[in-house]
C-alpha cells in the first residue's frame, strides 16, 4: 500500500512540474488588408469631401439604395436626381411613358416634356420627404424652479 502511495506522489509531482507550452505566435505575411469602411461611412466621407458628382459616389449611393430597398418603397427607384436623370436618358419614349404611368403622370407628352414632368414630380416628392434624413431629437423642456413662471407650472404638474 505504501508503494502505491509513493508512486502516486511521484506521479503528481511530475504532473505539476510540467510547464505549459506557450501558444504559437501569429505569423503574418505582410499582405493584410486594412479594415474596410462601411458603406454609410464611405458615403458620408464622399459628401464631406464634396465629391458628389463622381462615379464612385453614385456607385456607393446605388448600393445604399439597394440595401434600403428604395426601389420598392419609392416609385422613382432612387432618391438621387443625378441617378434619375441617367436612368431617364437611357429610356426610349415608350419606356418613359410606362415609367410616367407608374409614377402617376400623364404619359401623353413629347419625350422632352415627359422627362421634365417626371423630374418636377420627383423634386416635389423629395421636398416632402427623404429616406436618408432622420428626424433630429427634440430636446426636453427644462424648467427652472427659481423662475416664477416655471415654478407655477412645476407646482401645477406636481399637484
Amino acid at each position: 500500500m505504501q508503494f502505491l502511495l509513493y508512486v502516486y506522489i511521484i506521479y503528481m509531482a511530475k504532473k505539476k512540474a510540467t510547464k505549459k507550452k506557450a501558444p504559437f505566435k501569429e505569423v503574418t505575411t505582410g499582405q493584410e488588408q486594412p479594415v474596410k469602411k462601411g458603406i454609410m461611412e464611405e458615403l458620408k466621407e464622399l459628401k464631406e469631401k464634396g465629391e458628389t458628382s463622381t462615379a464612385r459616389y453614385r456607385e456607393v449611393l446605388r448600393e445604399v439604395e439597394i440595401l434600403y430597398g428604395t426601389g420598392e418603397t419609392n416609385s422613382f427607384g432612387t432618391n438621387d436626381l443625378g441617378i434619375l436623370k441617367e436612368n431617364l436618358n437611357k429610356m426610349s419614349k415608350a419606356d418613359l411613358q410606362a415609367f410616367a404611368k407608374k409614377v402617376g403622370i400623364n404619359p401623353f407628352y413629347d419625350k422632352h416634356l415627359l422627362m421634365q414632368n417626371i423630374i418636377k414630380e420627383f423634386n416635389r416628392l423629395q421636398s416632402r420627404s427623404n429616406l436618408f434624413t432622420v428626424p433630429q431629437p427634440v430636446p426636453a423642456l427644462e424648467l427652472d424652479p427659481e423662475n416664477p413662471a416655471d415654478k407655477d407650472l412645476l407646482d401645477w404638474l406636481n399637484s
